[in-house]
């Protein structure tokens, strides 16, 4: 190889060598605008805007709102214990998914032991009703009801005003005489318990907060049985099977 070739050579391999280190130098530069700093990756990611930030599960607290979490569980103790039950008798899993159970509690806290109280000012409480019961009346009023005589509530009261008394009973829920009394009007019934321990235990010795008496009509307001036809949210209906299909004849 003359000399001429050989310099041709020498900057051919040359010219080879600077192109790859060129491309070698511009990868590296590339991968570092990519990769970031060890400052940026300590950063928090920034946030997302509000509507596609993560929605959180529907809370159903409404009137013990603001309590510590310590008073809430105690409070929700005092009513398990109150009505003979456990946690379940109101909450299903998810916890925050609202019941018709939860409703009725709201309604009882909000309306008798937040907004009622004993005539001697003290507090009114789930179990100065239930006593462990769910469902007081079930039990309570009805325990040898009929065929027997049972004291008076209204003894002694001038016949006038006992009239104006049951006339107030009647309006406040929605029905007449005969929902209490038969043909025999010294006959004693169910429905005459409930009636005297409603009167005892409510409208003669309970008092709203701000002192005012207690009436029929401040819970039932024309309804015979108030809890039954107030807006809860209810349980889906089960699904009736229909008839089974008309088998075609063979034909």
């Amino acid at each position: 190889m003359n000399q001429s070739a050989r310099v041709k050579f020498s900057v051919m391999v040359l010219a080879i060598g600077l192109a790859a280190a060129s491309a070698i130098h511009a990868k590296h530069a590339e991968d570092s605008q990519q990769q970031p700093s060890p400052a940026a990756q300590q950063q928090p990611a920034p946030e997302r805007p509000a509507g596609q930030q993560a929605q959180p599960q529907a809370e159903t607290l409404q009137i013990l709102k603001g309590m510590p979490r310590q008073q809430i569980m105690q409070e929700m103790q005092k009513v398990a214990a109150a009505l003979g039950v456990q946690c379940n008798f109101c909450h299903v899993n998810p916890f925050p998914v609202d019941t018709p159970r939860k409703s009725v509690a709201r309604l009882m806290m909000r309306d008798y032991t937040m907004g009622m109280k004993h005539k001697d000012g003290t507090a009114l409480t789930c179990n100065d009703c239930h006593k462990g019961h769910p469902n007081f009346l079930r039990t309570r009023p009805f325990e040898g009801a009929v065929g027997k005589k049972a004291s008076e509530v209204l003894k002694g009261v001038p016949q006038a005003q006992v009239m104006q008394i049951m006339t107030a009973f009647t309006k406040a829920l929605g029905v007449e005489c005969n929902y209490c009394h038969t043909d025999d009007f010294d006959e004693d019934t169910p429905r005459k318990q409930i009636a005297r321990f409603m009167m005892t235990e409510f409208s003669r010795g309970l008092v709203k907060k701000d002192g005012s008496a207690v009436g029929c009509n401040d819970c039932h307001q024309g309804n015979a049985r108030p809890l039954a036809v107030l807006p809860f949210p209810r349980r889906p209906e089960p699904k009736q099977p229909g008839p089974p299909p008309e088998k075609k004849p063979n034909g």
